[in-house]
């Protein structure tokens, strides 16, 4: 074979090429029929290479190594996945520089791949000088449109609207029906830089015409009604926003494209129609943000809006006080049998809410005279009792829910009455008091929610008390009575408490019901590890990410089967024809391929909803998404596929678990996590808990890259690095979001002497809240979790430790 020189680059280790063979599909109405059919018949079923997640790049090369083109291809392929565009880019030129004594199949799949560095690297002039070398240099290769697609992306990166516009319309021209959708907005938006606003409307609206998932329809459909606008067509505006109300569900986003479409007609003259879009908003979405702009245009142009319409408007937009005037003209101009108890109810939430308490209390007792047959009655009684817990009367707010116990047992506000009378005693000191309470609660209401609660509450403050053997009947008795993790949160805390007097029969048997009560719950993990006497967070002995994937596959195919009642003879995993042909999928594929990764996922997100009760279809998707290194989306399916089942994950083959709960990027993680002392299992845990291995997952506060990193520990991090150049968004990119995450993962292990319980809080909630709660706790990992005061860090410990037990299990052996 043909060798290259390289220098400093590691080996590859691939396992099965990944497959990116077009695939057909499912629709919503066949996709339960998928799941008892075969893909193909018998002899005609295929046996193309089952698509694998390309394995990691393990032995290093010498200083000077002759290696094989294919595998420098697929070493700089590598460097690509793992965000290394530099070293992709490097890698790829060392195949080019061989020129002709390299096969031209090879030189044209490294000057594409150097195209495609460059562009994500954000070099958009070597991007489009590599793309245009393959263009050129290789006009017959199948992947000139999407090169012509990338090179358009470039183009626009470097403002060269007319260059963009030709390459995308070459990329129509050659791959028409596929993503036109896409490539004519992105065509629009090159006309519109241009100044050619006629040309550009034309573009988008064909763009909407075309085929693509109703969110980014409804969002493209959106952005053309306000180009519309800003050139003064206003029919073809509104004509768009009618379109995104045919696609859009949720009230908040409806309400304000009604305003936006009543607002246009209203600037153009249009009052009639303009008016009565306002009115719908007001009348359907009275509680919508957008409903109090509507309500305020029509009171402007003397339109009547009805005291009691305004004051619940004026109520959902917190303007209290004049809420409060709204409902009382309404009341004064209403027949007292015609004035429903929600007015008497949003009145005196209104009049607490500026301080005004006797007049809240007058409010809600209305109901309770005037409404005694009302659904709201019992909330009336709740809401007195509020009333006074928020005006700091304590004991008033305890007389008044135990006077809905006592005399309105029958409501069933009653047992959340009980609940907050408990509560209110065992947060004011006070909990000999709270005890009787919950067990009252537990005694008369048994199968409410708040029972459980409550005994929770009570078995909390009974140990917090010293009073050890109060707090493990509670528990017991939460153990007959709960469902699911907390019946497994019961049990486990019965076995600590038997424990604690010695008795360790009880607490085995304990510890054994909450290994079954719920097996994919942080309460069965850390019952396992008790059992085991393991620590929290013991990494195993040995590691093991090599797997005999045929056999694991013919394993799961055969569970499949059992489990699901599937007739269908060989190979399971391939795409039924049904699916490969599922519009979504096709867009998204193609997507995929021209690196328009947040677009192609929606597509298979919806894709996947749509057959999340579909195992088998599941299944199959699974797999090739995973083989398109779609890795959240393959993991979402093959979540499916085991709730489907009904199983814990453990329980699944271990094929589809490690789908579930993969180890991509591994060598990635191995190398950051030995660089900065961090178990790559806790690594893995914490990767899929952040961002379930999109590279590309965003959040609230800035959070971004596969351990989302907010930007302020980003560039803390990044100067403790001497990271070169640093940005934020480098964190896209999966190297970089892992060494950043390892790092300050590491950092937080270091502080607290190897407590990764303790290290996965600092991570989240700040290493000075989780010191306080190490001191607090003792260092025990389990009175850590109760000392934890905030309830979405205490989620996130426990959802970490959760996939560290899967983790385990999967990938160590001991």
């Amino acid at each position: 074979p043909v060798v290259i020189i390289v220098t400093g680059v590691p080996t590859d280790t691939p396992e099965a090429a990944i497959s990116a063979e077009t695939n057909p599909q499912l629709n919503p109405n066949e996709a339960r029929d998928v799941a008892v059919q075969p893909t193909l018949p018998p002899e005609t079923q295929p046996s193309p290479t089952i698509p694998a997640p390309a394995q990691p790049l393990t032995t290093p090369l010498p200083p000077t190594a002759v290696v094989p083109a294919d595998q420098v291809l697929r070493i700089a392929d590598r460097h690509l996945l793992n965000g290394q565009f530099e070293s992709a880019a490097a890698t790829y030129r060392t195949v080019l520089e061989q020129g002709e004594a390299v096969a031209a199949t090879e030189r044209a799949a490294a000057a594409y791949g150097l195209g495609e560095a460059a562009l994500r690297e954000g070099l958009f002039s070597d991007a489009v000088e590599a793309l245009t070398v393959f263009i050129v240099r290789y006009p017959d290769d199948s992947r000139v449109p999407q090169a012509r697609f990338l090179r358009g992306d470039a183009h626009l990166g470097l403002s060269l609207w007319a260059e963009a516009i030709a390459d995308f319309q070459e990329y129509l021209r050659l791959r028409p029906g596929l993503i036109d959708s896409y490539a004519l907005e992105r065509i629009g938006d090159a006309q519109l830089a241009l100044g050619q606003v006629d040309a550009a409307l034309a573009s988008y609206a064909a763009a909407a015409d075309a085929s693509r998932s109703t969110v980014p329809l409804a969002l493209l459909r959106e952005r053309i009604a306000r180009v519309y606008l800003s050139v003064g067509q206003v029919t073809e505006a509104v004509a768009q926003f009618d379109g995104v109300l045919e696609l859009a569900r949720i009230p908040f986003y409806r309400a304000q494209i009604m305003v936006d479409a009543g607002e246009a007609l209203l600037n153009a003259g249009d009052r009639e129609n303009g008016l009565a879009r306002m009115r719908q908003v007001i009348e359907t979405y009275p509680e919508e943000t957008a409903a109090l702009a509507a309500m305020n245009t029509l009171l402007e142009n003397g339109q009547p809006v009805g005291a009691w319409t305004q004051g619940r408007i004026l109520f959902a937009a917190e303007d209290y006080a004049r809420a409060i005037e709204a409902f009382n003209t309404f009341s004064t101009q209403t027949p007292l049998g015609q004035i429903p108890a929600e007015l008497y109810l949003l009145l005196g939430q209104a009049y607490r809410a500026i301080g005004n308490t006797q007049a809240a209390l007058t409010a809600f007792q209305t109901i309770l005279d005037q409404h005694q047959t009302d659904p709201l009655f019992g909330t009336a009684l709740l809401e007195q009792g509020r009333t006074f817990f928020l005006n700091d009367d304590i004991p008033g707010a305890i007389e008044r829910y135990l006077r809905i116990a006592d005399i309105y047992d029958y409501l069933p506000e009653a047992a959340e009455a009980l609940w907050r009378v408990g509560f209110l005693y065992g947060t004011n000191d006070q909990p000999d008091q709270a005890r009787p309470v919950f067990e009252r609660l537990a005694d008369t209401y048994p199968d409410s929610e708040w029972a459980i609660s409550g005994l929770f509450l009570a078995a909390s403050a009974a140990f917090n008390a010293g009073d050890l053997a109060g707090a493990e009947r509670f528990y017991a008795e939460l153990a007959l009575k709960a469902t699911g993790a907390e019946q497994a949160d019961a049990y486990l805390q019965v076995g600590r408490l038997a424990l604690e007097r010695g008795d360790t029969v009880t607490a085995q048997q304990a510890f054994q019901q909450a290994i079954q009560a719920a097996p994919d719950t942080y309460f069965s993990v850390r019952a396992q590890d008790i059992v085991l006497d393991r620590g929290a967070f013991t990494p195993p002995t040995t590691y093991q990410f090599a797997f005999d994937e045929a056999a694991a596959i013919r394993e799961a195919e055969d569970w499949l089967r059992t489990t699901f009642g599937i007739e269908a003879e060989g190979a399971l995993w391939p795409l039924a024809p049904i699916l490969e042909q599922d519009p979504r999928l096709v867009r998204g594929r193609e997507l995929w391929a021209v690196a328009a990764y947040d677009e192609a996922q929606t597509e298979f997100g919806d894709l996947l909803d749509d057959y999340s009760d579909a195992p088998l279809a599941s299944y199959q998707l699974a797999i090739f998404l995973r083989g398109l290194t779609a890795y959240r989306s393959s993991i979402i399916a093959a979540a499916s596929v085991i709730r489907a089942a009904g199983v814990s994950t453990l329980d699944a083959p271990s094929f589809i678990a490690r789908m579930r709960y993969p180890a991509y990027y591994l060598e990635v993680v191995q190398d950051a996590g030995s660089r900065w002392e961090v178990d790559p299992l806790l690594m893995f845990s914490l990767i899929r808990h952040e961002s379930l291995f999109d590279t590309y997952a965003t959040a609230a506060a800035g959070e971004i890259g596969l351990t989302q990193v907010i930007p302020g520990t980003g560039a803390y991090i990044a100067g403790e690095l001497d990271w070169p150049d640093y940005q934020h968004t480098m964190l896209f990119r999966p190297y970089a979001g892992v060494e950043f995450g390892a790092f300050y993962l590491g950092e937080q292990l270091r502080r607290f002497s190897g407590n990764a319980t303790a290290a996965l809080a600092g991570y989240n909630a700040g290493p000075g809240r989780a010191q306080s709660w190490l001191q607090l706790s003792g260092g025990d990992p389990d009175l850590f979790m109760t000392a934890i005061t905030i309830n979405s860090t205490r989620q996130y410990v426990q959802r970490i430790y959760t996939s560290y037990g899967i983790y385990r299990v999967l990938y160590g052996t001991d």
